[in-house]
Parts: C-alpha cells; sequence; structure tokens
C-alpha cells in the first residue's frame, strides 16, 4: 500500500500554539479550529492566527463553523484556512460565496439518517455540488465525544449500501464523532474513510494531550485501510 493510501488524521479544537506543536510533532493531515461561540474549542480570529502560523506548512488548515453567513466564511478565507467545515445548515449564499472547498458535517442518528444526510447531494445544482468536496459523518451532538452508534452490530452500519457511499461522488470520507484510540480501528473497518476526525478523544481536562495524539496516530497509522470503496 502507498502513502497515498494510508488514512489520513484530523485533529480538530486546536486553539494554541502548543498543541499546533503536538500536531506538528506527530505529522498530521489536517488542524481544525473551531469558530463557535457555544463551544469550549472556540477561537477568536487572533487565536486562530497563531495556530496557523504555528503548524508545518503541509497541515491542512480546516475552519469548523455552524451555520456561518458570508462574513463569517469571507473573514475565514482572509485567514488563510484551506477548507471551511459546515455544519448544520449550509446556505446557498455561503456555496456561492466561498472560494474553498467546503466539508459538510451530516449529524446521524441511525443509519436511515445517513442515508438521508447523503441524498442531499442529490438535490444540489452542479456548480455548488463542485464546492462540496467532503462529507463528515458526525455524532448528532458534534464536539459531544459521542460516536453515532456504529460500534452496535444493530444499528446496520456494517451493511452500508454501495448506493449510499456512492452518492459522495469521488468525495471525500471523514468520519468523526467520539473517535479515540480505542475505537478508531473498528470505524475505519467499518467505513474505510479517507479521513479519521479527533478532538476530545485526544484531550485532557487542560486541552489537547500531546501523548494521545501520538497513541491515537500511531494506532491509526497501524490499521490503515485502502481508500476504495467501490
Amino acid at each position: 500500500m502507498s502513502k497515498d493510501d494510508n488514512t489520513k488524521i484530523k485533529i480538530c479544537g486546536i486553539r494554541t500554539e502548543a498543541e499546533a506543536e503536538y500536531l506538528n510533532e506527530a505529522g498530521v493531515n489536517y488542524a481544525g479550529c473551531v469558530f463557535f461561540d457555544k463551544s469550549k474549542r472556540n477561537v477568536t480570529y487572533d487565536e486562530a492566527k497563531a495556530v496557523l502560523n504555528t503548524l508545518n506548512k503541509d497541515i491542512t488548515r480546516v475552519a469548523v463553523t455552524v451555520i456561518p453567513d458570508v462574513n463569517k466564511v469571507k473573514e475565514i478565507e482572509v485567514l488563510g484556512f484551506d477548507i471551511l467545515q459546515v455544519h448544520k445548515q449550509l446556505s446557498a449564499d455561503v456555496i456561492e460565496a466561498v472560494n474553498i472547498p467546503i466539508w459538510y458535517a451530516c449529524n446521524i442518528s441511525d443509519a436511515k439518517k445517513l442515508s438521508e444526510a447523503l441524498e442531499f447531494m442529490d438535490s444540489l445544482p452542479d456548480k455548488a455540488r463542485d464546492k462540496i468536496r467532503g462529507i463528515v459523518m458526525d455524532a448528532p451532538d458534534y464536539g459531544s465525544g459521542v460516536t453515532f452508534g456504529w460500534q452496535d452490530k444493530d444499528q446496520g452500519y456494517e451493511d452500508i449500501s454501495d448506493r449510499n457511499l456512492m452518492l459522495l461522488q469521488g468525495r471525500e470520507l471523514i468520519l468523526a464523532g467520539g473517535l479515540n484510540a480505542e475505537n478508531v480501528a473498528k470505524g475505519i473497518k467499518i467505513f474505510k474513510p479517507d479521513i479519521v476526525d479527533v478532538s476530545s478523544g485526544v484531550e485532557n481536562d487542560k486541552g489537547k494531550d500531546r501523548d494521545k495524539i501520538l497513541t491515537f496516530v500511531r494506532t491509526v497509522r497501524e490499521h490503515t485501510m485502502s481508500r476504495s470503496r467501490w
């Protein structure tokens, strides 16, 4: 398996330069900063700038938002983020205004909701659809540290149909929501995600934990899977 086939890693909720250095050391692929006032991981623009300036250049920067407006999107682009991640509502105005790729986060409560969340892609016009480069499969309560129940065999995630996956139409699949070093290998096995996205699973009571990050990264790389799903 070539390096390009590896499951990539995003560490989300980065707030400080010290945490950014943990990501540099671990050699992750993506770093996420949260712009949402109700989140304990929310950052100011100045804090985000400090994080971005500390990160290695080969780490892709992701701005995580909830129902952003056009002004928020423009401000985020000026900061130098590479990807806009949107939770909940993704408006037509934002899709039109954004000049960086979008990851759309689907908050999932069961396997049926996963199908419904992916099917929204069919309703978009081609121009808008082309801007959405990734689908984030996340828990119903994003940032909660709880999965969307895929570990339970009775939930049906083991039998996701080719139709559901084809709705991604070549876009990246990002698995998020309650991941940690103990469950990420199973998540990789079930979904074969392009990217795994962790936040609370690599934290202690003060913020991001260096050792937990390194352990998570090592576990993912030990259980990496080809990204081909069809």
